[in-house]
């Protein structure tokens, strides 16, 4: 449910800024590397960095420093630092919902949703998610989902003890259930089953063939 952001420092709207802007795309990326690899307090430090430089050149509402608030409130997350997060992802949530490209104005809103389960506020992270379903622009749950696409609701499956987190395919689930959502949905629904959740079908788009991901009758991996 988080999603990396790479920059381009060939963007031809942003060659015109020179070395300050390069310097803090390559920080940008340094970052989300070093959350890759789980370097959790360095990708915070050079996040900030990046945030700082990027703040000499555009304004706070600007998408170019949403982007590093993102980045930012998802690093603090994993650190367990929610009231800061919060404050960063509230910030890309201003810029991006109203003005934003979808994809990333769905981005903000997923982590923010990945937030909401992180506090326990589960309904919360729901309507988070479901903010998009009018306009077919909900995100998988999956950080590491290899598509990272827009779906309708009826595209996706949704974890059937929590109801709070959808996915694009059963692999996508699987995987997030053992990286990040097991422990934060077991606690939320505190002694109901505690099996593995089995996928909830929130429409007949989507077609599970054992690990492969099916949307209408093609392959996506």
């Amino acid at each position: 449910m988080f999603h990396a952001h790479i920059l381009n420092a060939r963007n031809p709207n942003h060659v015109s800024l020179g070395a300050g802007y390069r310097d803090a795309i390559s920080l940008s990326n340094q970052a989300s590397l070093a959350m890759e690899a789980g370097q959790i307090d360095k990708s915070i430090k050079i996040h900030r960095r990046a945030l700082s430089l990027k703040l000499r050149l555009f304004s706070e509402t600007s998408l170019e420093a949403s982007i590093t608030y993102n980045g930012l409130g998802t690093a603090l997350i994993r650190a367990g630092r929610f009231d800061e997060a919060e404050e960063f992802l509230q910030k890309a949530f201003n810029v991006r919902e109203p003005d934003g490209p979808r994809e990333d104005a769905a981005d903000t809103r997923d982590t923010i949703a990945a937030l909401r389960e992180a506090q326990g506020r589960f309904e919360e992270a729901r309507e988070m998610r479901l903010k998009g379903s009018e306009k077919n622009e909900i995100m998988c749950g999956n950080y590491k989902c290899g598509i990272n696409r827009l779906y309708a609701l009826t595209e996706l499956k949704a974890c059937s003890a929590c109801k709070s987190v959808f996915y694009c395919c059963k692999k996508c689930q699987a995987e997030d259930w053992k990286a990040r959502h097991k422990p934060l949905c077991k606690a939320h629904t505190s002694g109901e089953s505690t099996s593995e959740p089995i996928d909830e079908t929130l429409g007949e788009a989507s077609i599970y063939h054992e690990d492969d991901c099916y949307v209408k009758g093609r392959c996506r991996f």
